[in-house]
C-alpha cells in the first residue's frame, strides 16, 4: 500500500473546529427540525464560498454554547424551568463547540417576507430590462443601494444528516464521532452555517476511513454538479477504507459507458495491494480487464510487482506466446478429467429424454482413482465401462483428435477373437503377456474407437462379455435404429481443449485460495460456451467453499476470503431465476450464501429493477452514475436518501460522476472517480503498469516498426 494519504489524519486527531477551519460562512438556520432546517443566506456569503450546489455538505455550529443556550431573563415567567443551580454562579460557555450539524443543501427556501421580496425582485428586473441606456443596463437602472441588500437575502432548504460529536473510545480518547440522526433541535436560531473548507470537505467525504486505518485508498474527489463555473481552490479528495469491500456485495449501477468498469478496476486493484488477501475473480464480458482498450488507458491484467503479472488471465484460444494466460477450455480426452467431460455430457443432453440417453447419462462410470482400488472381475468391469465411455466421447470430438498419450487397459479373454472378425476392425487387436489389451492410439489408428465399434457389432456373439453398463454405452457409440447417439455430443467440441492440463475451474479456484486476481476473458467465446464455462467456475468456488464450510478438518475451516466480480449482473440475478427454489444457478446460490463462506460479490448493471430484491437488500455498499429510467432511479429510491439525487442520476450524463454509500460511511458522498491510469496505480499501490508481450507486438506492427 502506498504511504498514508496526505491531509487525511485519524479521526480522533480531529475537532469540531478543524470542520469549520478556513471554512466560509454562509448564513444561519432560521428554521428548525428533526430531518431539514431552513437557512438565511445573502448572495455575497454565496459568491465569497464560490457557490452553493446542490447536494453540498455544509456544517452548522452552535452560535452559544454551554448547558443552557437560552438564559432564564430571556424566558417568559410563565415557561420558566427550576434553575439546576443552587451556587449562584453563571453558567460559562465553552469556548469550543460540543458538536456541529451535517446538513446537506436540497432547494431553495421562502423567506417570512418571501412574497414581498419576490414581487420587490420583479419590479426590479422588469424596471432594469425596460430603463436601459442604449440597450443596455446601467447601475442606475437598478433599485437603491438599500433596498439591493435586502433583495440579497433568500433561504436554502437543506437535509440534516446527523450530528459530529465527542464519544470516549476503546483508549479512553474524546474522539469525534458521527451519528446519524439529531438529539434536539432549538426554535430560536442557535445555528451558523459554513461551506467547509477543501480540506474538511476531505475529511467528510472520506469519514469514516482515516490514516489510523491501515487500507485507506483514494478513490476520487468530491463533486457536486459537471458545471464549474465558480469553483476555485483545491479538490478535497475521497479516500474509502477498502474493508468495506471485501467479503460484501457492493452495487455499481449506470448506464454503458459511464465509468462502472473503471470503478471496479480500481477497487480490486486496491483490493489487490491491501494487506488482506483476498482471491479475486472477475468475469470479463469485453476484454477491458484482461487488456487495454481505445477508451481505457490500462488494465488489470497489465499490473506487476517485482516484475511478475499480479493476475491470472483466462481465455479461449489464447497465443502461446502470450504471458500469464491460459486457455478456458479443458481436455476433455484426459482420463484425469472425467468429472469434467460428464459435467458437460450432462449440460448437452439435459433436454434430452429419450430413454437410451437417460440411461447413458445416469451410467456410474469409474474414475481411474476409483478402479485402482478394485481387483479381480470388478476391476476388469470397471475398466471396461471407463473405457467405452471414452469411445464415445473421443468419437463425438472426432476419432482423430484422440491424444497419442492416450491408453486404456483391461484383461480380455478369448472375446478377442471374435471382435478381431468385425468388419470395422482393420487389423487383429492383441494382448499383452499379461492377458490385457491397451486402447488408444497406433499408428493414426484410433484403436479404442475401433475396437468399442467391434464390440457392438458382434454384441449377439459377446452376450457374457457385455452387461447392462456397457450395453447403454454401446448404444450412444453405436445408435441403434435412426437414434443420434454420439452425434448429440458434438457440441463437446466447443469445451475441448487438447493442449490444456487439469480443470480450469479446479486450477482457478486455487490461485483464488492463494489471494491472486483471476480474470476470466469472456469476450471472444461462443455464448453457450461462456454460459458453461463461467457457470462451472463460479459453481467450483460455490461447492468447494460449502464444502470446507461444513468439513471438520481445522485447515478446511480457514476459508479464503473470494471476491467475485460480475458485469451485466441482471442476467444472473433476475427475480424469477433468484425465486425458483429449484435453481441451480450458482450465482444465486452464491447470492444466498456467500457471505458466510467468506464469498462477497462486486455486481454492475444498468437493470436496478432486474436484480432481485433480496440481492439488494443484502448489498452493502452502493456506487450509482447516470441513469436514464424514472423506473430504475424509483427502485434507488427504496435504499439511503438516493431519492434526493434522483434528478441527478437520470439527467448528469458525466462519466465517473457517482453517488456512493458505503458499507461503513453513514451518508452518500458525490464524487468523481478517478481514472484508473499509471498515476492512480503507482499512488495508491505497490504495482507497477507494463503492456504484455502480446500488445508491445500488436502496437509495433500497427506502427510499422
Amino acid at each position: 500500500m502506498a504511504d498514508t494519504p496526505a491531509g487525511l489524519t485519524p479521526p480522533c486527531d480531529w475537532v469540531v473546529e478543524d470542520l469549520l477551519k478556513d471554512g466560509q460562512m454562509v448564513g444561519g438556520v432560521f428554521s428548525s427540525g428533526y430531518d431539514e432546517c431552513d437557512i438565511l443566506t445573502n448572495d455575497y456569503w454565496i459568491q465569497e464560498a464560490n457557490g452553493l450546489p446542490k447536494h453540498s455538505f455544509l456544517i452548522a455550529k452552535p452560535l452559544m454554547e454551554g448547558t443552557h443556550l437560552v438564559e432564564d431573563d430571556e424566558v417568559d415567567t410563565r415557561h420558566r424551568l427550576p434553575s439546576k443551580r443552587s451556587d449562584g454562579e453563571e453558567e460559562v460557555f465553552d469556548e469550543e463547540a460540543s458538536h456541529a450539524l451535517l446538513l446537506r443543501v436540497q432547494n431553495p427556501a421562502n423567506l417570512p417576507n418571501e412574497g414581498q421580496q419576490t414581487s420587490t425582485r420583479h419590479d426590479a428586473i422588469r424596471q432594469a430590462i425596460t430603463t436601459e441606456t442604449d440597450g443596455v443596463p446601467t447601475e442606475s437602472d437598478f433599485v437603491d443601494p438599500l433596498t439591493r441588500r435586502e433583495l440579497q437575502y433568500s433561504g436554502i432548504e437543506a437535509s440534516v444528516i446527523g450530528t459530529f460529536y465527542y464519544q470516549e473510545n476503546e483508549d479512553g480518547e474524546e474522539e469525534l464521532t458521527f451519528g446519524s440522526d439529531i438529539q434536539t433541535f432549538f426554535s430560536a436560531g442557535h445555528y451558523v452555517v459554513y461551506k467547509p473548507s477543501a480540506e474538511a470537505l476531505s475529511w467528510i467525504g472520506s469519514y469514516p476511513a482515516g490514516a489510523d486505518d491501515d487500507s485507506p485508498i483514494r478513490l476520487g474527489k468530491v463533486k457536486y454538479t459537471t458545471t464549474r463555473v465558480f469553483d476555485q481552490g483545491d479538490d478535497s479528495p475521497v479516500y474509502v477504507d477498502i474493508e468495506d469491500f471485501i467479503g460484501a456485495k457492493t452495487a455499481v449501477f449506470g448506464m454503458t459507458r459511464k465509468g462502472k468498469s473503471n470503478t471496479m478496476k480500481i477497487l480490486a486493484a486496491a483490493i489487490a495491494s491491501g494487506d488482506t488477501d483476498v482471491g479475486q475473480l472477475i468475469f470479463d464480458p469485453s476484454g477491458e480487464y484482461a487488456y487495454t482498450n481505445d477508451q481505457d488507458e490500462y488494465a488489470l491484467g497489465e499490473l506487476y510487482k517485482e516484475s511478475e503479472p499480479i493476475s491470472t488471465v483466462y481465455k479461449f484460444n489464447p497465443d502461446e506466446d502470450e504471458e500469464g494466460v491460459k486457455p478456458i477450455r479443458s481436455n476433455l480426452l484426459s482420463r484425469d478429467n472425467l468429472r469434467i467431460t460428464q459435467s458437460y455430457v450432462r449440460t448437452l443432453l439435459a433436454d434430452d429424454d429419450s430413454t437410451y440417453v437417460e440411461k447413458f447419462v445416469n451410467t456410474e462410470i469409474p474414475s481411474k482413482e476409483e478402479i485402482s482400488d478394485l481387483s479381480g472381475g470388478k476391476r476388469t468391469k470397471a475398466e471396461k465401462i471407463h473405457s467405452a465411455y471414452f469411445a464415445v466421447i473421443s468419437k463425438s470430438i472426432g476419432v482423430d483428435k484422440l491424444p497419442d498419450d492416450f491408453k486404456t487397459w483391461f484383461n480380455i479373454g478369448d472375446e478377442l477373437d471374435v471382435i478381431n472378425n468385425a468388419s470395422v476392425v482393420e487389423s487383429d487387436f492383441s494382448t499383452s503377456k499379461y492377458g490385457s489389451i491397451g486402447l488408444g492410439k497406433y499408428r493414426g489408428r484410433n484403436q479404442l474407437v475401433e475396437f468399442w465399434e467391434g464390440v457392438a457389432e458382434q454384441d449377439d456373439k459377446l452376450s457374457d462379455f457385455i452387461d447392462d453398463d456397457l450395453e447403454t454405452i454401446l448404444e450412444m457409440l453405436v445408435p441403434p435404429g435412426n437414434n443420434r447417439g454420439y452425434e448429440k455430443l458434438s457440441g463437446l467440441n466447443k469445451f475441448h481443449n487438447s493442449s490444456s492440463e487439469g480443470d480450469v475451474a479446479e486450477e482457478a479456484y486455487q490461485e483464488l485460495t492463494e489471494g491472486k486476481l483471476v480474470v476470466i476473458d469472456i469476450s471472444n467465446g461462443r455464448e453457450s460456451v461462456v454460459t458453461s464455462e463461467t457457470e462451472r467456475i463460479v459453481e467450483e468456488v460455490r461447492r468447494t467453499s460449502r464444502s470446507r464450510f461444513r468439513s471438520t478438518d481445522e485447515e478446511d475451516q480457514d476459508l479464503p476470503n473470494i471476491q467475485i466480480y460480475l458485469e451485466e449482473a441482471h442476467q444472473h440475478f433476475e427475480s424469477d431465476t433468484f425465486r425458483d427454489e429449484g435453481s441451480m444457478n450458482p450465482y444465486v446460490e452464491l447470492a444466498k450464501e456467500g457471505a458466510k463462506f467468506k464469498v462477497g460479490m462486486t455486481y454492475a448493471t444498468q437493470e436496478v429493477s432486474s436484480v432481485d430484491e433480496r440481492v439488494r437488500a443484502n448489498t452493502a455498499n452502493w456506487l450509482v452514475t447516470h441513469l436514464n429510467s424514472d423506473k430504475e432511479i424509483n427502485e434507488l429510491a427504496d435504499y439511503y436518501n438516493f431519492e434526493d439525487f434522483a434528478t441527478s442520476i437520470k439527467d448528469v450524463e458525466e462519466e465517473g460522476f457517482i453517488r456512493m454509500k458505503t458499507k461503513t460511511g453513514q451518508y452518500i458522498v458525490p464524487l468523481k472517480v478517478d481514472l484508473f491510469n499509471e498515476e492512480w496505480v503507482t499512488s495508491n499501490t505497490h504495482f507497477d503498469v507494463q503492456k504484455r508481450e502480446s500488445d508491445i507486438q500488436e502496437d509495433e506492427e500497427e506502427t510499422g516498426k
